[in-house]
């Protein structure tokens, strides 16, 4: 095995163990020994390859954001997309790649906002593809007087935030309520 190989080996495993710590203890609870100790890896080759938990972290944000992207993009297709396809198609993501959740979840949740702009750098697809998804949506509707798609996508942006500020208060299922509020976000609460 040559040497290249290898070093992408012990890479993937370390970020594989730490995916598995930081899915489950959240960042804040994130340990680089338990990390060490899941996959049997010496600190000298967790350091060798990675700086720190904020690192492994980072790697383990960026693998996050890649997979959920590929398979979201994979699963919605060039057929038309609703707010109602993109979240089934996150549901069943999620449903099949339960880490995954915990780790969105710890983002939404418990944003660390020291490594905010690397983590902002390592979701910039995802978020591309979300800004997308949206402005199909809104190029079949009528929008409100002074709202454009530009406007209504960077007012979705603001939305993101808050609603992570809101199931940080109360709790609850963030993939349920995200579905519903961007349901009311975007349709409104009255029937006219």
């Amino acid at each position: 095995m040559r040497q290249a190989e290898k070093n992408s080996r012990s890479r993937e495993q370390i970020v594989a163990c730490a995916f598995a710590e930081f899915a489950e203890n959240g960042f804040a609870g994130g340990s680089v020994n338990r990390i060490c100790a899941r996959g049997g890896i010496s600190k000298g080759l967790l350091y060798h390859y990675y700086s720190g938990r904020e690192e492994l972290y980072l790697a383990c944000v960026e693998k996050l954001f890649a997979d959920m992207t590929d398979a979201l993009t994979d699963a919605l297709g060039s057929g038309e997309v609703t707010v109602e396809s993109y979240f089934a198609a996150r549901a069943g993501f999620f449903a099949a790649h339960p880490q995954h959740r915990a780790l969105f979840g710890d983002l939404l949740l418990y944003p660390q906002s020291a490594l905010a702009p690397e983590v902002n750098r390592r979701r910039a697809k995802f978020d591309e593809l979300n800004s997308s998804v949206l402005r199909a949506v809104l190029s079949r509707e009528k929008l409100s007087p002074g709202i454009t798609p530009d406007g209504a996508v960077e007012q979705l942006h603001i939305f993101v935030d808050f609603l992570g500020v809101s199931l940080r208060e109360s709790g609850g299922d963030f993939e349920e309520k995200a579905a519903a509020l961007l349901h009311t976000m975007l349709y409104g609460l009255i029937a006219r």
